[in-house]
């Protein structure tokens, strides 16, 4: 996985010695709520530590801020089951460097990357419906809005709950 590299912000891929910075986000209720649906974490406990080996295994990307080298958020991609080579992007941030732009501009610098190198063909994203910021963002980015998937998520404190369903193809980004 190449780094790609930013005004602001240096994106290369999450390793084990990111656990700290992520413990920041990871421990933020609301954050891990609207992230996956999950509660906080605790501690840096062995499940913890264990989650990150899983981690630094995929293909996530560390928001790492240039003017501090702090770890401000990770991009996850995960293989997307469709008849093109697509990925489902996931994104978040450190509830302190949000409303700064560093969402978008580290989203935007990686859905270009591989658009630009034809490494994909489209992105999907889902949101819950409560997450108005995240919906603005994935808008904002130029997905499209494709639908609704009723009761898709079993949340930890709304139990089944819909996702917003987006996408974002590269033929239809060069028109």
């Amino acid at each position: 996985m190449d780094s790609i590299e930013t005004d602001r912000l240096i994106l290369r891929k999450f390793v084990f010695s990111d656990k700290d910075d992520l413990f920041e986000i990871m421990s933020d209720e609301q954050t891990s709520l609207d992230d996956g649906g999950y509660h906080a974490c605790k501690g840096q406990d062995k499940e913890y530590l264990a989650l990150m080996e899983i981690l630094s295994a995929q293909r996530r990307f560390s928001i790492i801020l240039k003017e501090n080298q702090k770890m401000i958020g990770m991009i996850n991609l995960q293989d997307d089951a469709r008849a093109v080579a697509s990925y489902e992007l996931g994104f978040v941030m450190n509830p302190g460097y949000r409303r700064k732009g560093y969402t978008y501009e580290a989203v935007h610098a990686v859905i270009e990357y591989y658009f630009t190198n034809n490494l994909v063909q489209m992105f999907s994203v889902s949101c819950f419906p409560y997450n108005k910021a995240s919906q603005h963002l994935i808008v904002k980015l130029g997905f499209v809005y494709e639908g609704k998937e009723h009761k898709a998520f079993n949340h930890a404190v709304y139990g089944p709950i819909d996702l917003l369903c987006y996408y974002k193809d590269r033929d239809e980004e060069v028109r």
